[in-house]
């Protein structure tokens, strides 16, 4: 019996970038679990999955991690556009990634009947650092509201990628809601953490308006005054003495780094973040923005995981560095009622 074979749009599809990696996962668990191909286009290259494998692809990826204004922007529309030509031909049409809860023109003017992979977002910060920052705070609830209007009228049930918006929707609707995607597909604990650690903290930086690692620098000088091995990943980041800046390098090589690596800093706008997780796989310690303490369900409760990222006292990260017998225990429970759940989700969807 000849495979459906599904057109679906990413505005990225890299193997070393979230977005990218969240659309991979996806196409991979929808090839699989329902048995068909997908042809898969973004702005640069073409991809072809089946049997849960990216089988090609016709250009090399480019290895960039931030885009710009434009790519955020125009390569949605262009994916909507290139999906309506697909649809109109009769063919099934996926729309994988890029899909924040604020974008609520996305979920309006996508064809009927369009599969789409997680959707991903965050509650804005309520402090006002910026005019970028009060536009935020305006604008995206209101713009999540507008999309909560629509995605109902259009979609039976939805996937997120994290639980971070789980408080906008009322519990009735819960039954329709199915969170955590990016534990379900990457939070697979699959090996010992190593003795010999060589890196003492690894930071993942990334140049982006949300983005909050820039509160580590002052962390990074003290622990690098004191001795310590402090490497970063992704974008470089300069003027500071004795810091190794290793550059934009791939998932699998983030990887290795990690399992010898004592400690990473979980991102404070996103404890889901697939370097953290990839960190808990590897077996390195991880700390949590204390806002997050009593959210993190997946993990079983310890005062000891989580820190305030504003506070300048580092004598408490220190500590974590140098105790051998530091553990997060996960809540397994918890994630195998999640992997049900998920894998429940993903085998019900209509092709």
């Amino acid at each position: 019996m000849k495979k459906i074979t599904i057109f679906a749009w990413a505005c990225d599809f890299s193997s070393f970038r979230g977005e990218g990696i969240l659309a991979r996962n996806f196409a991979k668990d929808i090839s699989n679990i329902k048995k068909v191909n997908i042809f898969v286009k973004t702005p640069d290259n073409t991809y072809f999955v089946s049997n849960g494998e990216i089988k090609k692809s016709k250009k090399n990826e480019k290895k960039i991690i931030n885009f710009s204004l434009f790519e955020n922007y125009y390569w949605p529309l262009f994916g909507i556009f290139y999906l309506w030509i697909n649809y109109l031909q009769s063919k099934k049409v996926l729309y994988l990634n890029f899909i924040p809860l604020w974008n609520f023109l996305l979920f309006y003017f996508l064809p009927p009947k369009t599969l789409i992979g997680p959707i991903t977002g965050f509650l804005p910060k309520k402090k006002i650092e910026n005019i970028s920052a009060l536009i935020r705070i305006i604008l995206v609830p209101f713009f999540y509201r507008l999309s909560m209007f629509v995605i109902f009228k259009r979609f039976k049930s939805l996937l997120f990628s994290t639980d971070l918006l789980s408080s906008m929707f009322l519990k009735r609707d819960y039954h329709k809601l199915n969170f955590n995607y990016l534990l379900f597909s990457n939070l697979k604990i699959n090996g010992k953490s190593v003795k010999n650690k060589k890196i003492d903290l690894l930071i993942y930086n990334r140049n982006y308006s949300v983005k909050e690692h820039f509160k580590l620098n002052n962390l990074i000088k003290y622990l690098l005054k004191k001795g310590y091995s402090v490497s970063c990943v992704g974008d470089k980041i300069n003027n500071i003495k004795g810091l190794k800046n290793l550059g934009i390098i791939s998932r699998a090589k983030v990887k290795k780094l990690l399992k010898i690596t004592r400690l990473i800093i979980s991102s404070p706008e996103n404890p889901y973040s697939l370097f953290t997780i990839d960190a808990l796989n590897m077996g390195t310690k991880v700390l949590f923005d204390k806002k997050y303490q009593k959210k993190l369900s997946f993990l079983n409760y310890n005062s000891n995981h989580y820190i305030n990222i504003d506070d300048q006292n580092f004598s408490k990260i220190e500590k974590v560095i140098k105790n051998k017998s530091y553990k997060i225990n996960l809540n397994y429970k918890m994630l195998n009622s999640l992997n049900k759940r998920i894998l429940n989700y993903l085998k019900k969807i209509v092709i």
